[in-house]
């Protein structure tokens, strides 16, 4: 039936919004279930929330070690270029979660 494991999960719609989904699911041939996962990835893909495949990650980590091991070798290695190192990753990735939670 899912190509996706699915979860039970509670929403609360009112009256209106119930009614209107139930109309178009009987003309579509479709629960209400799936318009609401369908709404549900289209809300995520307009705000460029997504996953990251292991492979994008494991880029992201080799950059930030390459970064750090070139610091190193230059001897510029102390712990105040490691501590902003970190607070501008940890900076950057709060500001992607807020731009894709629409902030």
């Amino acid at each position: 039936m899912y190509d996706v494991w699915v979860h039970r999960t509670n929403i609360y719609l009112d009256d209106r919004q119930l009614a209107l989904l139930r109309r178009l699911g009987a003309q579509r041939g479709e629960p209400v279930a799936g318009l609401v996962r369908q709404a549900v990835d289209e809300w995520l893909e307009r705000r460029g929330v997504r996953e990251l495949d292991p492979d994008e990650w494991q880029a992201r980590f080799d950059a930030l070690l390459q970064r750090r091991m070139s610091t190193t070798e230059s001897g510029g290695a102390d712990q105040g270029l490691a501590e902003a190192d970190v607070a501008a990753a940890v900076t950057a990735v709060r500001a992607e979660r807020g731009r894709a939670r629409g902030r």
